[in-house]
């Protein structure tokens, strides 16, 4: 079985120094960019000799996916399916979807991607109903195989080596570990991400402490999500939330959904992403994952320092779609300057592992930079830069 078909090293740290970078280490990166595994040429080798091509769950992550698995693996994908009956027979981005049972028919002559978000229930239920092949599928992998096809090995080596070296604890150097492992070792071992999965996105309590005077911007606030977990959080006791949302249908809902929430009075919603210059840019309509640069809905951005230069500002974050450089710079002035906390998301593109790290220290270099991930899967990696007075105390 491919899905738990790893090698002997995989997932030791590369150093048994947390937060400092040895030669070793950096060497040990040089070489597993040397050797890495092509993520596109392993999916390539699991749906070869199969006959049909299924992604089981029919949601947000497999909308998320079908795109890049055209784009860089190019197979098409013969149905889909979930277990939900009102989806049964319908046409989901071009693949009928089938019955669980429908599927059980097909078992011997197709491999199954599966494309739910806590995907370990759904793998194993398949396994154990004697399905030989079966993966789960990483829609950002395929974005970094490809981009690495393109990079100088030792640059990116010290560049990784060098964000890895900013790390404020042994478990942010885990993360770091394990991902660099799934990107570079083709992605195999789905259990990788789950060993280092933990709740609390955004505000993990080891990192991050709430206090009564927050004054709160939430960048890519969906529709409020966020929002809502930072007043459940704060008991409603805060100082100013500020929240920005780029895609017209998803503001809606922030605008309707905070209106319920304690001291409401207190929030401001704006219908604005924040980019480092302002301009009109183009975004897909009405999904979670709303990337500038591509679909046919038109929006305005600006740059944070512009936006909010008159305003006290203790806590952002970030999480938008790969435009986190952008709004950092666009945000420079500020975090230089006031020197918030930072909640970023790093895992929307491979070279984010070291660019926001290194970046943010840049900017304020006195933070402590920690790393957690959210997700089952390759989603909700974050970068939190705390200041030294708020800063756990190991760090």
């Amino acid at each position: 079985m491919h899905h738990n078909d790893h090698r002997a090293d995989e997932g030791r740290p590369l150093s048994d120094e947390p937060g400092f970078i040895t030669t070793d280490a950096c060497e040990k990166l040089a070489a597993k960019l040397s050797s890495r595994i092509h993520y596109r040429d392993e999916m390539l080798h699991a749906v070869r000799g199969r006959a049909y091509v299924v992604f089981y769950g029919c949601g947000r992550v497999f909308e998320s996916v079908v795109e890049s698995w055209m784009q860089y693996v190019g197979r098409p994908i013969d149905f889909c399916c979930d277990s939900n009956p009102a989806k049964w027979g319908k046409v989901f981005c071009g693949a009928r979807c089938l019955s669980p049972q429908e599927l059980l028919e097909i078992k011997d002559t197709c491999v199954v991607f599966v494309t739910v978000g806590h995907f370990r229930p759904v793998l194993e239920q398949l396994i154990s109903s004697g399905f030989r092949a079966v993966h789960i599928v990483y829609r950002y992998d395929l974005v970094s195989s490809d981009f690495l096809d393109h990079q100088d090995v030792a640059t990116v080596a010290d560049n990784l080596s060098r964000a890895r070296k900013l790390l404020g604890d042994e478990k942010s150097v885990r993360v770091f570990d394990a991902i660099v492992e799934r990107v570079l070792g083709g992605g195999r071992d789905w259990q990788l991400m789950l060993d280092i999965c933990e709740g609390d996105q955004y505000f993990p309590s080891d990192i991050v402490h709430l206090t009564a005077h927050e004054q709160f911007v939430d960048i890519g606030a969906f529709d409020g999500d966020t929002v809502a977990d930072f007043v459940r959080r704060t008991e409603g006791l805060f100082e100013r939330i500020d929240a920005f949302e780029l895609d017209r249908i998803n503001f809606g809902s922030l605008r309707d959904n905070i209106a319920h929430l304690p001291n409401s009075d207190h929030i401001r919603a704006f219908n604005l992403g924040i980019w480092d210059t302002e301009r009109d840019v183009n975004y897909s309509v009405g999904k979670s994952q709303s990337t500038v640069g591509s679909g046919q809905a038109t929006g305005h951005v600006v740059p944070l320092d512009a936006i909010l230069e008159r305003d006290r500002i203790s806590f952002v974050k970030m999480d938008i779609e790969g435009a986190e450089p952008n709004a950092l710079r666009g945000g420079q002035h500020i975090i230089a300057t006031q020197k918030p906390a930072l909640a970023v998301c790093v895992y929307h593109h491979f070279k984010h592992l070291w660019e926001i790290p290194l970046l943010i220290n840049e900017l304020v270099p006195e933070h402590a930079i920690f790393l957690r991930h959210h997700s089952p899967l390759e989603y909700e990696t974050v970068c939190y830069a705390i200041p030294p007075e708020k800063a756990p105390r190991s760090a």
